[in-house]
Order: structure tokens, then C-alpha cells, then sequence
């Protein structure tokens, strides 16, 4: 076949180098070009493409302009075939991202950064129309994998443990309720109080270790600062300044405040004490 279907286009066979030759020899012999597409198994506009340069760009410039000028028509040849071939489409789109994950990354936070507004609206929506389906599934997660659903239960208070048991002066109630107000009870990243739609419905906001208690972090109040639910599973045990300059609200006069109040941990360091 000359053309194969790819993601609801067509995709011509690649022209090859001896192509090139056999139908340069066959026009300098006087062989039309219907008569070299017969030959090689392509159509004669192809051929008189590949043979003349300002064809081919003639061409391009009519199809481009057949999608300008049919722009609806095209989408929705485009959607039809969507829809009509998903799982087609979705491995196509996979397979693109595995292979291109850098531009893939950039083209997604470009979006979200431009749309960031729409996304989150959709996504509140989606979550309002759909909590109980949601909680329902980790539920169902839950009861179909109870070994793996403890263990990461027992890792994390290992964790917790830990890091109080290397601390020299673990956190107290009254050092983590003296570390919120020095942010005025708002997230240190990105600058929302409890009450607002980040924080995912919680009384409070949670306790942001800056150095990860995973990472090697201790469970005292200079690794403490409050963060919202949403940084705080963002960031997971990412190093903090390369997490949080990515965020499309990423603050420089909120981040100096941050080092300023937890130089060790912002460094990686543990006190030296330890």
C-alpha cells in the first residue's frame, strides 16, 4: 500500500532515494509521471512533487489552504475518526509521549499554564460529579490489596518514627502551631489558608516536612512549614526549590522566606549535630 492510516491521517510511504533516481532516470527517458507512479506504486501527483520542486510547493500551498478554508469540515473528519478508532488513537498518543517525553512535558505545562483556570474547573467539576465514584474505588482498592494497602500504612509511621527518633528536639503541637503563624495559616508555597479548594475540603493545613522524612528529614520545627493538601502531595519528598520553581505560582518573595526559616533542610543538610 502507498498509504496507511496513522492517527486519523494519511501517511504516504516514505520516498526513497533509489525512488528518486528511478523516476529522474524515467522522466529524462520521457516517461510521464502517471506512468512512473504505475512503476513505483504511487500516484502521479506525488511523483510530479518529488520531480519538481515548485510543484510541490504549489501543492502544499493548496492544501493549506483547502484547511484554512475548511476548517470545521477537517476537525470533524478528525473527531469522527477519533471516536471511531479510541483505543487506535489512544495507543498512538502513548506511544508519542513515550517517545517524545520532554516535548510532551513542555506542550502540557504550556497548556496548563495558559488554561489553568479551565483545568481546575474541570477538574472540581469532575470530582463534584463523581466523589462517591471515587471513594468508592479506593475502597474497592483497599479491600482488593489489604496487604499492600497496611504495608504503605506501616512504612509511613516507620518513617514518622524515624524521623522524630533522630530529631534532637521533636516537634511539639505548640512549635508546629507557632510555625503555621509565622506563614499567617496559609501555604508556604502557594499562599491559600485552609478554606480554600486546595486544601480538598480539610479543617487544616498539613505539615510540609521541607527536607522529606523519606529523604533523610528530621521531625523538628526548622524542617517544619504549613502547606496545603494539594503542594503537599505534589511535592511528595521532591527537593524543595527544584519542585517548587516548576509550579506555574511559584513566588520568589515566598520562597526567600522559606530558606530564611529552614536553611538546613532547604540545603539537604541534617544539623550537624547528628
Amino acid at each position: 500500500m502507498s498509504q496507511v492510516l496513522h492517527g486519523g491521517l494519511r501517511k504516504r510511504k516514505p520516498w526513497t532515494v533509489q525512488d528518486q533516481i528511478t523516476a529522474e532516470v524515467a522522466a529524462a527517458c520521457g516517461v510521464s509521471c502517471k506512468a512512473i507512479g504505475r512503476l513505483l506504486g504511487r500516484s502521479d501527483s506525488v511523483v510530479t512533487n518529488h520531480l519538481c520542486p515548485e510543484a510541490a510547493k504549489k501543492h502544499r500551498k493548496s492544501q493549506r489552504q483547502y484547511r484554512n478554508n475548511n476548517l470545521e469540515k477537517v476537525r470533524e473528519g478528525l473527531r469522527s475518526w477519533r471516536v471511531d478508532n479510541r483505543q487506535r488513537n489512544l495507543e498512538l498518543a502513548r506511544n508519542w509521549r513515550n517517545a517524545n517525553r520532554d516535548k510532551s512535558r513542555a506542550s502540557w505545562l504550556r497548556y496548563r499554564k495558559e488554561n489553568i483556570e479551565k483545568i481546575r474547573e474541570k477538574q472540581r467539576s469532575w470530582y463534584a460529579a463523581n466523589r462517591n465514584t471515587k471513594l468508592e474505588r479506593m475502597r474497592n482498592w483497599r479491600q482488593a490489596n489489604r496487604d499492600r494497602a497496611r504495608q504503605n500504612i506501616h512504612r509511613r509511621k516507620r518513617w514518622l518514627r524515624a524521623g522524630r527518633q533522630r530529631a534532637l528536639m521533636p516537634a511539639t503541637a505548640n512549635q508546629i502551631t507557632t510555625r503555621f503563624a509565622l506563614w499567617s495559616n496559609c501555604c508556604a508555597f502557594c499562599g491559600v489558608d485552609a478554606t480554600h479548594q486546595r486544601n480538598r475540603g480539610y479543617e487544616r493545613l498539613t505539615v510540609e516536612h521541607v527536607l522529606a522524612i523519606t529523604k533523610g528529614g528530621l521531625d523538628e520545627a526548622s524542617n517544619i512549614i504549613p502547606a496545603c493538601s494539594a503542594c503537599n502531595s505534589s511535592k511528595h519528598n521532591s527537593p524543595v526549590e527544584a519542585w517548587y520553581r516548576r509550579q506555574l505560582f511559584f513566588s520568589e518573595t515566598r520562597w526567600r522566606k522559606i530558606p530564611r526559616h529552614c536553611p538546613a533542610a532547604v540545603a539537604g543538610q541534617l544539623p550537624l549535630a547528628l
